[in-house]
């Protein structure tokens, strides 16, 4: 090769057409070095059959164009640019392009300049709007007559600076360590990593640059499982568990006491976790359920075993209203047994709080639910054999540590009552087994949801006002967001006046939010729970924690605000009973298309896994993962819709890895 070799960890600025800005734009992405630039993998491919002459173009169908710039121009009103736009032109026709808030592009741009675009044409004529585009110059034409790899925008990096960078470094960069081990990569099928990385940024066929996405995503998903796998070997080497084998009378009481036939989901459910109880490996499970499939109840089962084999168990969740809910269902369930349900909360006494850990800590009170109190430093268990979080996403990494670290033995369950896909839940919780729900319990009916906009919400509220006569109950819910917390808690409390004299005269009006103080809190949800409230008017603090089978109406003001899964387990505060409920989402003024989106996925299901499906597709997984993955542990190029199958691969290798060796094995690093 022609030139000196170049170092893969000499920083980026020794590349051509990296200068200090330039590197500085890069290193926010991450890349720092000439190796790192190597790991930036283009997001999609131009193929030359895939170019399309502007005759062929059709509205609404995307179209790649290899065109010459007739004529720019800024499109004014008074002083202000609020467009530019250009005439593009083959031997075939011309079509107008259009740039919002994008200036600049007027005086960067000059007529005679060869374009590849890239864009969706609509209208009539046809136009296309905002769409993407390179300039290509005249030393660059024969690059554009191969496949032309297109990567991640940078800003104040041009994409032809980027790839003649990338190319420069593939042709003086040595061939790297594999970080694929070589029997796993033979065995699988995937190409070196040498010939891998050529194939992605310079594949002579498209299929080539499919196999090296494949190695890479592999290798990614590899990466991350091989972390779990050790961090999961590493507990279970450092735990000694509590062993719950043998027959267990108060277990099968509790089964045997139940008014209610359970599902088989549930029963798979509890069986996953007996196994693990009995297994002699501290049980580290994440639970996961729709809204309503009864998650509780297994959990209670494995409670049931802990206490019965003489532990004690502890139920930690996120707020008052709810621990005080789980305290008097368990205590129902498992004071007729002999057993007592302790609840520890902020709002207790003192004296209270001094009290119940007193007799935590000397074992009298085998089981107990509480709040954040349970992980004060002052509440000390004798012999806690299990640990349950509940809403397990409404706690911090570090403080659902707390609770089973309170145990020298004890086995671990979370539950999560926002069902996640599967690659999604092997990606956030890979060190975690893992059980689901997905059967509701029977007799319980879909909720008919409804778009409403504007004047006809008063619709939603006619119906309410329909069902309250009937004896039923309803809610009304106001979205709360950071920004305008305040505002929205006015909205509410506002909204809750004008109704007790609108349309619900004569009704009981209940209103609730996070600011009102928690005595408050729980006396409205008591009191709701009586019957003295008809309707509640809330905000999102309802998302969990009230069960009220009476309650058949959920009218979502300003739904286009609220997150998909969000407005799922909002609407799951309704429908559980027997009782036919709806829900109304109503929007006012225009919103956005994902808004529009969101709104049509959750009028036309009622399964939550489907939602979540649909939440990931939207959203896509970088946004759901944050930046523990997309982060530290580097997932970036794999799509958690459609790499499952490579998930599924690489944490049977990962998990197999550290299975069989007797050491535990280190996690692998990017080549």
């Amino acid at each position: 090769m022609a030139g000196a070799p170049i170092d893969r960890a000499a920083s980026v600025r020794t590349l051509p057409g990296i200068g200090p800005s330039r590197a500085d734009a890069l290193s926010l992405r991450g890349i720092v070095s000439v190796g790192d630039l190597l790991r930036l993998f283009p997001r999609e491919y131009v193929l030359p059959g895939e170019k399309r002459s502007v005759a062929e173009a059709r509205a609404g169908e995307t179209v790649v164009l290899d065109v010459r710039l007739d004529s720019i121009r800024a499109l004014r009103r008074g002083w202000r640019v609020t467009a530019v736009e250009g005439v593009l032109a083959d031997a075939t026709g011309s079509i107008r392009a259009l740039w919002f808030h994008a200036p600049y592009l007027a005086r960067s741009l000059k007529p005679g300049a060869r374009l590849l675009v890239k864009g969706t044409p609509s209208g009539s004529p046809l136009a296309l709007l905002h769409p993407e585009f390179e300039t290509i110059r005249k030393e660059e034409e024969r690059e554009f007559e191969r496949i032309v790899a297109r990567y991640p925008a940078i800003p104040s990096l041009p994409p032809r600076v980027l790839r003649k960078a990338i190319r420069r470094a593939l042709e003086h960069v040595g061939t790297p360590d594999d970080p694929l081990p070589e029997d796993l990569r033979v065995r699988l099928g995937f190409p070196e990593i040498r010939e891998a990385l050529l194939a992605a940024h310079r594949p002579e066929a498209i299929e080539d640059a499919r196999r090296a996405r494949r190695r890479f995503v592999f290798e990614e998903l590899y990466r991350l499982q091989s972390v779990f796998a050790v961090s999961l070997r590493a507990r279970e080497r450092a735990r000694t568990p509590h062993v719950l084998a043998g027959a267990c009378p108060l277990f099968s009481r509790f089964l045997a006491t139940l008014p209610f036939r359970l599902t088989a989901d549930q029963e798979r459910a509890i069986e996953e976790i007996r196994a693990d109880l009995e297994s002699g490996r501290p049980m580290e499970r994440l639970l996961v359920g729709d809204v309503g499939s009864g998650k509780t109840v297994v959990a209670a089962a494995g409670i049931a075993c802990a206490v019965g084999h003489g532990g004690q168990a502890a139920l930690l969740v996120p707020t008052e209203v709810l621990a005080r809910q789980h305290a008097r269902a368990l205590g129902e369930r498992f004071g007729p047994l002999g057993v007592e349900v302790g609840l520890l909360t902020g709002d207790c006494s003192m004296l209270e709080r001094k009290r119940v850990r007193e007799r935590i800590a000397k074992g009298d009170l085998a089981l107990v639910v509480g709040t954040h109190a349970l992980l004060q430093e002052a509440t000390r268990f004798r012999n806690l054999a299990l640990a349950v979080v509940d809403e397990q996403h409404r706690f911090g990494v570090r403080q659902r540590a707390i609770l089973p670290a309170k145990g020298e033995r004890c086995h671990f369950l979370l539950l999560s009552a926002t069902p996640i896909p599967r690659s999604l839940a092997l990606t956030l919780y890979g060190d975690l087994d893992l059980s689901v729900i997905r059967e509701l319990p029977p007799g319980r009916m879909p909720v008919a949801t409804k778009r409403l906009v504007d004047r006809k919400a008063a619709e939603a509220y006619r119906n309410l006002r329909e069902r309250i006569e009937a004896g039923e109950q309803g809610f009304v819910l106001f979205p709360l967001v950071e920004e305008s917390e305040a505002k929205d808690r006015r909205a509410a409390a506002s909204a809750a006046e004008k109704l007790a004299k609108g349309f619900f005269r004569g009704r009981r009006v209940g209103l609730l939010h996070g600011r009102l103080p928690v005595a408050e809190r729980i006396e409205t949800v008591e009191r709701l729970r009586e019957g003295a409230i008809d309707v509640l008017v809330a905000t999102t603090i309802v998302e969990v924690g009230i069960d009220l089978p009476r309650a058949t109406v959920m009218i979502i003001e300003g739904a286009d605000r609220f997150g998909l899964s969000q407005l799922h387990q909002i609407r799951g505060r309704v429908g559980r009973s027997d009782l036919p409920a709806s829900c109304f989402l109503v929007t006012r003024g225009p919103i956005t298309p994902e808004a529009e989106e969101r709104l049509r996925a959750i009028e036309s299901t009622n399964d939550g896994f489907r939602i979540a499906e649909e939440d990931l597709r939207i959203r896509g997984s970088g946004e759901l993962l944050g930046e523990r993955q997309h982060g530290p542990l580097g997932l970036g190029l794999a799509d958690l819709v459609r790499d499952i199958d490579l998930l599924e691969e690489a944490r049977r290798e990962a998990f197999a890895q550290a299975s069989f060796s007797g050491d535990l094995p280190e996690p692998i690093r990017a080549g």
